[in-house]
């Protein structure tokens, strides 16, 4: 609304499309030695307004746009595991599962526009819940660029116990620790 009637404050000054997590690494690492601020940028339908800029912010503000990085870069059927990359956007996901012979389960209202790493920071539930479970429910292992570094859980089972799960700091997150 704002958009078309209004005026927003504040926007991002530069967008950036990286393409690999090693990329994302360098971005951040550069916005961190220049006191830069992030705001990832998956498929935009921001139901919660994580996209708007604050209009109190100061310093340069980049928007990570994550279209580039939207590939599937495995699948394990004996396992039916398969990883994707955080800006697949989910009519995607579910067309190309699809013309395998798969399905990824996780349907939000949103599938068409959103992207997987939205769906993972905010905690999203689909229409299928009942049946696939929530994001978190499906999640196996992902990874996360912060600004102190890249967190990644190196095991491919979907519960542990030991210690604290820093995957359960990823969920929910709404891009605001990485």
């Amino acid at each position: 609304y704002t958009v078309r009637f209004g005026s927003l404050e504040r926007v991002p000054d530069l967008v950036v499309w990286p393409g690999s997590t090693q990329e994302v690494e360098a971005v951040v690492r550069l916005a961190n030695e220049h006191n830069v601020v992030i705001i990832p940028f998956g498929g935009g339908t921001s139901v919660s307004g994580a996209l708007q800029c604050p209009s109190n912010e100061h310093r340069m503000i980049v928007s990570m746009d994550m279209h580039r990085m939207n590939k599937i870069k495995w699948i394990d059927r004996e396992n039916m595991l398969v990883c994707m990359e955080a800006g697949i956007i989910g009519q995607d996901v579910k067309r190309r599962l699809e013309a395998m012979g798969l399905t990824i389960g996780h349907e939000p209202d949103s599938l068409e526009f959103s992207s997987l790493g939205g769906w993972i920071a905010t905690r999203a539930s689909g229409m299928k819940r009942s049946v696939y479970g929530n994001i978190e429910d499906m999640l196996v292992r992902c990874t996360m660029v912060t600004s102190v570094g890249t967190i990644d859980r190196r095991v491919d089972v979907p519960r542990l116990s030991m210690g604290p799960d820093v995957q359960q700091l990823v969920l929910g997150s709404e891009g605001t620790l990485g």
